[in-house]
């Protein structure tokens, strides 16, 4: 017949199997003891407790000589093992349990209805859907010019610049948020902002969100995705590429919302060229686009060594950059454009004629890219017709077949990350984790596939945990740096990061980058690699900027860092405007 064990000796004894050292009664009594004092006692308590009662008992025994001191030293060696290995094991074990309350903390239904504002209200989404120069953002504009109050929401900040224009020109003072500025005047009604710096707090009227095709994007779609998702607007207008149509339409779905669809033609035709152009016929209103700064630079200056020395627009380039240089195409002082995919996105340029300098791309180049691009030609106002074509060279077959061909409809995955408010929580359950930590188990524990989403890319946000980590900051602050645009790739970048945040870390203060003058004192870049360290430099003090926005009692010389980068903007702008690689100028005239 089985004696009855007491409640809580099954525990004990699954705990204490493989300790080395003979268990007496004196240890379990003092076990069921602590369970009785405690009954939600944990495992990791537990272990703590009958360590302390075994090492105690064994100074006993060797006070009282029962045993030697020799034999209480391997004895306490062994209960240490113990301790340790079991330690170990629960810690673990806890860890899975806690990610197993990740993973519910990162359910679909919990991350929608986080957006709570938007959950309160029912909302009419409209989708204003086609191709570039159709007319569609027009009449968004219109739209949310004549409610209210309301927000417009961007992809780049130079477009949120325009979107701040474009509502003045329709009498409507907005308010400027980006990530690096923030403008604002107490008779503001609109807001015209960043998709990433979308208000899911305070509802309006109406709101309109730009190039909504990005839900699909790999590395900045979770910002649509939550924006669509989240945004609390009465009326909430989705514009962009007809494409990005089953994306709305399943979104909607996820939210219990329906969609009224709009669709929009193209106001001026666009004509494929079949016959490759030549550099040397190129004109007036003639954007060259190519995938790479070095194919640029390298356009550029034949074009110089050919007597047209052209406006540039590429990624690198800080928006007050790209803003002039896109000002001196429209007013003719530069008659041709030499461009990376960057005007894709949004540019309101009078580009007459789209010309091609590669028709391959790191990472592809497919319809929905040459579409875009190709789309900006034939400005409605300024060119009663568009053309698309290839520089002699390249073959014009991809371009023809994307233009005659409309690009099938995107189909996902749409990227999605955890709110702010879902990492805090996740680090609480993981025990006041790092973020680094918090990344990992997002990582490893993230499951929508069958609804359609996935995880955006983390490289950059484990890189700012990794900073983070190293400069010891809290998990709220290492959240705040998620997303600053330093270039991370950049190694001299990283470490001044990393300074910064120590700084932050330790309760200091961050001074401003300085000014790069014996970069800047000829004037003007005499070479291209002097123009691309002047924009590393633009762009540690965008970063600067963007940090002194969240913490301005830490990053306290934002007027400095304006002047340094308004220096820099100066330079890189005359640098572009007049100067020239006398060895490249050379090579395109030797041929």
């Amino acid at each position: 017949m089985t004696a009855h064990l007491p409640p809580g000796r099954h525990r004990l004894d699954a705990l204490l199997a493989g300790l080395r050292v003979p268990v007496r009664r004196e240890d379990i009594a003092a076990g069921l003891a602590a369970l009785a004092a405690d009954p939600g006692l944990d495992d990791i308590g537990l272990v703590s407790i009958l360590a302390e009662a075994i090492r105690g008992r064994l100074k006993r025994a060797a006070d009282e000589a029962a045993i030697t001191h020799a034999e209480r030293a391997r004895a306490e060696a062994r209960l240490e093992e113990w301790r340790r290995q079991r330690l170990g094991e629960l810690h673990a074990r806890a860890r899975h349990r806690h990610e197993g309350e990740v993973v519910a903390a990162l359910t679909l239904s919990r991350w929608v209805a986080s957006f709570t504002a938007a959950r309160a209200m029912r909302r009419r989404i409209l989708a204003f859907l086609g191709p570039t120069n159709s007319g569609k953002s027009h009449a968004a504009f219109d739209l949310l010019a004549a409610a209210p109050r309301g927000a417009y929401l961007a992809p780049l900040r130079l477009l949120a610049w325009e979107g701040q224009e474009r509502l003045a020109e329709r009498g409507v003072a907005a308010s400027l948020l980006t990530g690096e500025e923030r403008r604002a005047d107490p008779g503001d009604t609109h807001l015209s902002a960043t998709v990433e710096m979308a208000d899911f707090v305070t509802p309006v009227p109406v709101a309109v969100i730009d190039e909504v095709q990005m839900l699909a994007d790999e590395d900045r779609g979770w910002a649509w995705t939550q924006a669509v998702v989240g945004l609390p607007a009465e009326t909430l207008v989705l514009a962009g590429a007809a494409e990005a149509e089953p994306l709305i339409r399943r979104l909607a779905g996820l939210t219990g919302e329906t969609v009224e669809l709009r669709r929009f033609e193209r106001m001026v035709p666009l004509t494929p060229l079949h016959r490759p152009v030549p550099l040397a016929r190129t004109e007036p209103g003639d954007a060259i686009v190519c995938f790479s700064r070095r194919d640029a630079f390298a356009l550029r200056e034949a074009l110089i060594a050919r007597g047209r020395p052209p406006a540039m627009v590429y990624g690198a380039l800080g928006p007050d950059v790209r803003r002039a240089e896109a000002e001196r195409f429209r007013d003719g002082s530069a008659p041709v454009l030499v461009a990376t995919d960057a005007i894709g996105m949004g540019l309101n340029l009078p580009i007459r004629r789209i010309l091609f300098a590669a028709t391959t791309k790191y990472g592809g180049l497919g319809p929905h890219l040459i579409r875009q691009i190709a789309g900006r030609a034939g400005r409605f106002g300024h060119h009663p017709e568009g053309f698309v074509g290839v520089l002699e060279g390249e073959d014009p077959a991809p371009i023809l077949a994307a233009i005659d061909h409309p690009p099938p409809p995107l189909e996902g995955p749409m990227r999605v990350l955890p709110r702010e408010s879902q990492l805090l929580e996740i680090g609480r359950r993981l025990g006041a984790a790092s973020l680094l930590r918090v990344l990992v188990a997002v990582a490893e524990r993230f499951r929508w596939p069958g609804a359609g989403f996935a995880l955006a890319r983390l490289e950059d946000a484990f890189a700012i945990a990794e900073i983070a980590a190293a400069a010891r900051l809290p998990l709220p602050e290492s959240l705040g740096y998620l997303g600053c645009p330093a270039d991370l790739r950049d190694r001299a970048a990283g470490q001044a990061l990393l300074a910064w945040a120590r700084r932050h870390a330790q309760g200091g203060q961050v001074p401003a980058p300085p000014l790069p003058r014996r970069l800047i004192a000829r004037g003007v870049a005499p070479d291209p690699a002097d123009l691309a360290a002047a924009e590393r430099a633009a762009r540690l003090c965008t970063a600067y900027l963007w940090l002194a926005q969240k913490w301005p009692g830490t990053y306290c010389e934002e007027a400095s860092a304006r002047a340094v980068l308004a220096r820099l903007n100066g330079y890189i702008e005359r640098s572009l405007r007049e100067g020239a690689s006398v060895r490249l100028r050379k090579r395109w005239r030797a041929d």
